[in-house]
């Protein structure tokens, strides 16, 4: 990956720099990556984090806890842009330092099924949907509104 390595988050543009790479680094998956690669991501999540605690900006919790109702708003503060289902998925197992195949273990589903929902070849369907809900604990009131 050809990127400037941000050495410090000092401006909202930064910041936005920075989870902009983020997104892209946890989009490749976490078995796709490189070395380099995988110390650029946990070193921008330490800046990103930085940042919200020194600009106030409401942590998400990192706990497998149920989320709060406003979680998915918290998230596109963080974000820059309000995610669609798959990517509150995708930053909830960024937050627990999951890849698929752990996902798809915690589910107890097929790593072949969550790749094909991740990588949106295949509609999300009540297990899987259920399953996040219980185990990301990503609030069912939005589940139910995005699919």
């Amino acid at each position: 990956m050809k990127t400037k390595h941000i050495s410090a988050i000092i401006s909202v543009d930064d910041y936005e720099k920075a989870t902009s790479q983020i997104e892209t680094l946890m989009k490749k998956g976490e078995e796709n990556l490189t070395g380099e690669e995988m110390l650029m991501l946990d070193k921008m999540a330490e800046l990103a984090e930085a940042y919200e605690e020194h600009n106030k900006m409401t942590p998400i919790p990192r706990s497998k806890a149920l989320a709060k109702e406003n979680d998915k708003d918290k998230i596109a503060i963080i974000l820059g842009y309000e995610p669609d289902l798959i990517g509150i998925v995708e930053f909830k197992m960024f937050q627990l330092k999951m890849n698929q195949n752990s996902l798809a273990e915690m589910l107890k589903m097929p790593a072949s099924k969550i790749s094909h929902i991740l990588n949106k070849k295949r509609e999300p369907d009540v297990p899987f949907l259920k399953g996040i809900h219980e185990k990301l604990g990503i609030d069912g009131n939005y589940i139910l509104e995005a699919v």
